[in-house]
């Protein structure tokens, strides 16, 4: 899913993406407010609305990952979404501290803007302009009404991200506070259940009310809920585990100038779905899936491996943990080179983990 998004810059060596469904939600609203009868001058002002929301949002992110760096932890990325930002960070801090400082600095970026604003409007204004008869008229599609809705949805968005549900910076505090007693794994089993329960209320909320969006949010956050327990109760079973545990020495390449014809030929009677690729030097350079073969068959068999392959390598020492290695499988690479000694001893793949914690049980 985050492969399909379109980079467009970095700040503090953290790419910021935006995953190309974040424009739906433009379509969306300038769509929405011209079936409704606004003229072209509101449906700018509501767009440019919607980005300047959104690079709150983007600076929450950078709140989260900024304060992740200072305990060590880089983070992958962050990436826009119809839904809000997400920073991948490449680990959680074992300390439940850390953890609890990471969470609430998003939501303080946003009460720091909320602030800001206010300050703005008191010195242009005064006082008296933060009566509720002002506040009650405020429109989304013109200028006069766009610095307060600003700071009314900076401070809704606080308020929305401390819900004690994962994957909302609520859930994490949660988890953050219930780990300096229980430990990291059953506070993340405490917090998810606390969440689902949250989760349950809104959802029938959002269907008696016919606040769909509301009901869908409230299945979404529900659904994270439980994949963040599977997710730290897997990184609780692989703590202590190394790549040595797991990787497979016996592995097929293929060169870059194969024809596709011939890997085809040799895949029909393999179980693995993803294959080292060689250069003319004998080095290697990337990888190549059964599925591209295939696809790439069906097109024309003579088609070279070199036309299809990723050039994305990432090889890691056999002593790296296999926590990490799981990261970069699910979002870097679908095959991990294993050396030892700098010399290449096999290859390590999401079913080489798979099998470890079957062995483990």
């Amino acid at each position: 899913m985050f492969e399909q998004a379109w980079h467009v810059g970095t700040f503090a060596k953290i790419p910021v993406k935006i995953h190309w469904t974040f424009l739906l939600i433009l379509v969306y609203v300038a769509s929405t407010s011209f079936s409704q009868g606004a003229g072209f001058d509101a449906i700018f002002i509501e767009i440019c609305f919607v980005l300047a929301m959104f690079f709150c949002v983007v600076l929450h992110e950078f709140g989260h990952a900024l304060t992740a760096q200072r305990y060590g932890i880089r983070t992958e990325d962050i990436i826009l979404l119809p839904i809000g930002g997400v920073a991948r960070l490449r680990n959680m801090p074992e300390k439940p501290i850390q953890e609890l400082i990471i969470a609430v600095m998003g939501p303080m970026v946003n009460i720091i803007i909320a602030v800001l604003v206010f300050i703005s409007l008191l010195s242009l204004y005064g006082f008296p302009y933060f009566s509720m008869d002002n506040f009650q008229n405020l429109d989304f599609s013109n200028w006069k009404g766009f610095l307060p809705l600003l700071m009314i949805s900076n401070i809704m968005l606080v308020v929305f991200n401390m819900i004690p549900a994962f994957p909302m910076d609520g859930g994490r505090v949660l988890r953050a506070l219930l780990a300096m007693g229980f430990g990291r794994l059953k506070a993340t089993r405490i917090a998810s259940i606390v969440g689902q329960i949250i989760c349950v209320f809104l959802i029938i909320i959002g269907l008696y009310y016919e606040a769909y969006t509301l009901a869908i949010i409230g299945v979404f956050i529900f659904l994270n809920a439980t994949q963040e327990y599977k997710s730290v109760a897997l990184d609780s079973a692989l703590k202590n585990k190394t790549i040595q545990d797991c990787y497979r020495k016996d592995f097929h390449s293929f060169t870059d100038y194969t024809t596709v014809r011939d890997a085809y030929e040799f895949i029909m009677h393999q179980t693995n779905r993803h294959f080292m690729v060689i250069n003319l030097y004998g080095q290697y350079c990337g990888t190549v899936s059964a599925k591209a073969i295939k696809a790439a068959y069906k097109l024309n068999p003579e088609t070279r491996i070199s036309e299809i392959y990723q050039p994305k390598l990432l090889s890691l020492a056999a002593s790296t943990s296999v926590a990490h290695a799981l990261f970069a499988l699910r979002g870097q690479t679908n095959l991990i080179l294993v050396t030892e000694a700098d010399a290449v001893i096999g290859v390590l793949d999401q079913e080489s983990v798979q099998q470890l914690l079957d062995m483990e049980g």
